[in-house]
């Protein structure tokens, strides 16, 4: 796991600003950095050493006039590599995953390699022969991918910090949808970032720039929408999932230092724990605890560790902590971010780092397997049907804004959902999105300039499926915003911040296929949420780890006894109030 900068347009005698720029991303590859200048391009790589320790495994890498910088796994690179060393010839180097994206480039082309690859990375190439650029993100969006394009010239980055470095934060113009958009989502949607001409690169993506014409294409290589889904007979369909999901684990195991596993207590975490343990003989299990027991999952993670014979490692994550750790929430995102369990993960990477550079997650499969509550309220919330009460959503709004007691403003929130007429509107509200008619939000608005036919939904609208049915639409929906913009940004920047690598296996393009060519029945066998992992794993896991309600860690239960987080206050107001107060006030 590394991280990468560059962009053209290098005027030698400024190069140590180049630099200065890289290195604000030394936390993501503090083991060695390098870089290169070809035709005037800077390309920089801060390395983490994960395959190949050695020098050949540094970057950039080039051959045949092609340079490669990336950011990343490539989990069947060693299949790959057999491919064009037995076909086209090719002499390795290095034992490293990335030296086969260099080489598969040159002799398949940029689709062609990135239709074979599966893994998580964030690559830029350049062709010199061909003058021109390329940047690709993996197909579920896991490693971040940020590139502006400003007075003729392309940047790149890992995150957003080192173009704010580059460019320099008062020279760059603030776009206030985005910040507006925040307040609807707790994140800013791809492709928008906190600043104008500055982009996230989107998932399942490929973007070239002519270095002749400066002429930028962006073109989507993956698409869930576009899977071919396998048949699948109800008998076979247990085994099916479990074979991809095992398929998964072996794969992302591979590593040249030592590996450790996230146990949060929850389904998906104690899966890929349990199939790890079928690989290797003694597993590392890293736990965040929560300092209020009535909403604890250590000891259900504990119960895990014991029954697969892993170690267990964790620690409490408490008030104290959570106060001194809330300006990281700007120092990790570079940009309004509101998942403030964001903090606890930080910590349970740290505790991972003392004894593992790299860690496997259960992440996503909540979105593959249907695991969040709101779900079970997919038919009524994208139910056609009008509600009946409409007519008082104007005076439950002004009980909700004006209300003297709290409680009672909570009790008209709470009711606004009733009166919602629009399908999206509903969604937003079950993702617990801050609604168009919260005051804060309106004020804002109305100050800094945002039309009031804004569609404050749009990003929702963008990846709804109506053909659907109704919870795999809701799926659909959750794997094309949430998960990348939200699950997997906060994984990322907290594992990171420690260089920490995290691997995803339930988001393997195989375990991907595997669950979408499962009937919404199946996925929700007997009605249940993860039904079908439920049943594949309640003979091996305990029944107490499966079948108990979805908690997630509940840093509002602290909030209590917490300066920052008082849970009377809305949190994008206090994300840009007390950590963005120059965008706030701007």
């Amino acid at each position: 796991m590394c991280g990468i900068f560059g962009h053209t347009g290098l005027e030698v005698d400024q190069i140590d600003h180049s630099h200065s720029a890289l290195h604000t991303l030394t936390h993501r590859g503090p083991d060695s950095w390098h870089y290169e200048t070809p035709d005037g391009i800077y390309l920089g790589h801060r390395r983490l050493s994960i395959l190949d320790l050695s020098p050949n495994g540094r970057q950039p890498m080039n051959a045949g006039g092609v340079h490669l910088t990336v950011n990343g796994e490539i989990y069947n690179f060693q299949v790959l590599r057999q491919e064009l060393t037995e076909n086209h010839g090719v002499e390795f180097v290095s034992q490293s995953d990335s030296e086969i994206l260099l080489h598969g480039y040159i002799h398949w082309g940029i689709e062609d390699l990135l239709d074979r690859v599966d893994g998580m990375f964030a690559l830029v190439l350049y062709d010199s022969p061909a003058k021109k650029i390329i940047l690709a993100r993996d197909h579920a969006g896991i490693k971040p991918l940020y590139y502006g394009l400003m007075h003729g010239e392309l940047s790149w980055a890992s995150e957003l910090k080192a173009l704010e470095q580059f460019y320099g934060a008062p020279n760059l113009n603030v776009d206030k949808t985005a910040v507006y958009d925040f307040m609807t989502y707790l994140y800013i949607p791809c492709p928008k970032t906190l600043y104008e001409d500055v982009f996230k690169l989107e998932p399942g993506h490929f973007l070239t720039y002519d270095l002749t014409t400066q002429r930028i294409e962006s073109n989507r290589y993956w698409s869930l929408a576009d899977l071919e889904r396998q048949d699948v007979e109800e008998s076979d369909s247990q085994a099916f999932i479990q074979n991809s999901v095992r398929n998964a684990v072996q794969e992302q195991l591979v590593s040249d230092v030592p590996v450790g596993f996230f146990l949060s207590g929850g389904i998906d975490s104690s899966i890929i724990c349990y199939e790890a343990s079928k690989c290797i003989e003694q597993l590392s299990t890293f736990t965040i605890g929560n300092a209020d027991k009535s909403v604890d999952e250590a000891p259900f993670a504990r119960m895990v560790a014991e029954v697969i014979g892993a170690d267990y490692h964790s620690k409490v994550f408490n008030s104290k902590t959570a106060d001194e750790n809330f300006p990281l929430l700007r120092d990790f995102y570079d940009e309004p971010f509101g998942d403030v369990s964001a903090l606890p993960t930080n910590e349970v990477c740290k505790l991972a780092r003392e004894k593992v550079t790299v860690v496997l997650t259960g992440d996503g499969g909540d979105e593959l397997f249907g695991g969040y509550s709101h779900y079970r309220d997919a038919e009524r919330i994208f139910s056609t049907n009008s509600s009946t009460k409409t007519w008082m959503r104007s005076f439950v709004v002004a009980v909700k804004n004006h209300a003297p007691h709290r409680s009672l403003a909570k009790k008209a929130q709470r009711y606004e959902t009733k009166t919602l007429d629009d399908p999206i509107e509903r969604w937003a509200k079950a993702k617990g999105g801050v609604l168009k008619t919260d005051a804060f939000k309106r004020d804002w608005a109305k100050k800094n300039g945002i039309v009031e036919d804004y569609d404050d939904y749009w990003y929702y609208r963008k990846y709804d499926n109506p053909g659907l049915t109704a919870k795999t639409r809701a799926q659909y929906i959750d794997f094309h915003t949430y998960l990348h913009d939200s699950v997997l940004t906060k994984v990322d920047r907290a594992s990171m911040a420690v260089g920490l690598e995290t691997r995803v296996p339930f988001l393997s393009k195989n375990a991907i296929a595997a669950a979408w060519s499962v009937p919404e029945e199946m996925r929700y066998q007997d009605g249940e949420l993860k039904g079908v992992l439920k049943r594949i794993y309640e003979h091996v896991l305990p029944a107490e780890v499966l079948y108990r309600r979805k908690q997630g860690f509940a840093v509002g239960s602290i909030e209590k006894k917490s300066k920052l987080y008082d849970r009377t206050k809305n949190v994008p107001r206090q994300i840009l109030t007390q950590l963005f107060p120059e965008v706030f006030d701007a």
